[in-house]
């Protein structure tokens, strides 16, 4: 089943619009995570009382600093398989803010980012001895997105405009400032893509999500759980919301789904596994560059599986590694 071609030649394959949030990654003790009160698996915004023990544990610990967010990762994975990337989000007045920004311009990626006095948005991944990960959240100034600040030319040069339910959370500037980028990809022709990000947040936000999602995207992403929370165990009620759906699975591969027909996939084999953040994304990534060469779904999956397989064998969200022609690698 061959994907079809993108509609025009624009600038930009894919534009993410994300939290950008600075990845702290702290390997921990299950006895450590369980003081710290969160959520094994799911990301949730600290308290203040956590937070501080947060601190204490990062200088405790010697973390991993990386430009992260979802979509982020998603880009930042797609640039280095060679797509055309863009990337929209706020970060504060600091040493994280403008790291950010720089880490994102080495590897090929136009920033297109408001720079706000504050913090910027912190992610605490806590990576646990079973390599889960668990988000704790300090957002900083990262929420604080304006529609005024979404560039109409950026949108109409873009193939895919992708972000995801966490930008939906909550009632801050950058809800109302996706849903403006939303409105303007549907004005010009680009398309949609969306990633459900979380089981605990589609809970928490669930009208407002099945009101987004009632408008329709053209493409759709969600593991297993995530799919489960949204529409039960028939993955075929993601066709509601759009023409193509694909599920991650994890161990037991990938599955896209369409009006016409399935394609399923088995995962990759991994014995060594260190941690499982950035698999989803690294995945997305290689979906959307299997979509852009025109290939058959089979491949698209298999390409994501690749991609999710190696990423979930070190620690960290992102690949340092520029791949060409992945395709022929597989």
């Amino acid at each position: 089943m061959p994907q079809r071609p993108p509609r025009s030649q624009r600038k930009y394959q894919l534009t993410a619009i994300s939290d950008a949030l600075t990845d702290i990654i702290i390997e921990v003790e299950d006895e450590e995570l369980n003081l710290l009160n969160l959520p094994k698996g799911n990301s949730i915004e600290l308290t203040p009382d956590n937070l501080k023990k947060l601190q204490k544990l990062s200088h405790k610990h010697l973390p991993t600093v990386s430009p992260g967010g979802s979509p982020t990762n998603v880009i930042y994975g797609a640039s280095n398989l060679g797509l055309v990337c863009a990337f929209i989000g706020c970060v504060g007045s600091d040493d994280y803010g403008y790291d950010y920004i720089n880490n994102l311009r080495e590897n090929d990626i136009d920033t297109y980012v408001s720079i706000k006095r504050g913090r910027s948005g912190l992610c605490y991944t806590l990576i646990s001895p079973d390599a889960q990960r668990t988000f704790g959240l300090d957002f900083g100034v990262t929420k604080k997105l304006y529609p005024f600040e979404i560039l109409h030319s950026l949108i109409a040069d873009s193939e895919y405009l992708h972000f995801s339910a966490y930008e939906l959370r909550g009632d801050q500037p950058i809800n109302k400032a996706t849903r403006y980028a939303y409105e303007t990809a549907r004005k010009v022709g680009t398309r949609i893509s969306f990633d459900l990000a979380d089981s605990l947040v589609i809970n928490s936000v669930r009208q407002k999500l099945l009101d987004f999602l009632d408008e329709r995207v053209d493409l759709l992403f969600a593991n297993e759980e995530e799919a489960k929370a949204l529409c039960g165990t028939n993955y075929e009620n993601l066709l509601r919301y759009t023409d193509l759906a694909v599920v991650k699975l994890g161990e037991q591969g990938a599955l896209a789904i369409t009006p016409n027909g399935q394609a399923r996939i088995g995962a990759y084999r991994v014995e060594d596994v260190k941690d499982t953040n950035g698999a989803g994304d690294n995945f997305q990534a290689g979906f959307f560059y299997g979509m852009f060469k025109c290939l058959p779904l089979e491949t698209c999956l298999k390409i994501g599986n690749f991609l999710a397989a190696n990423i979930i064998r070190r620690i960290g969200a992102q690949s340092k590694v520029k791949i060409q022609g992945i395709e022929y690698i597989i």
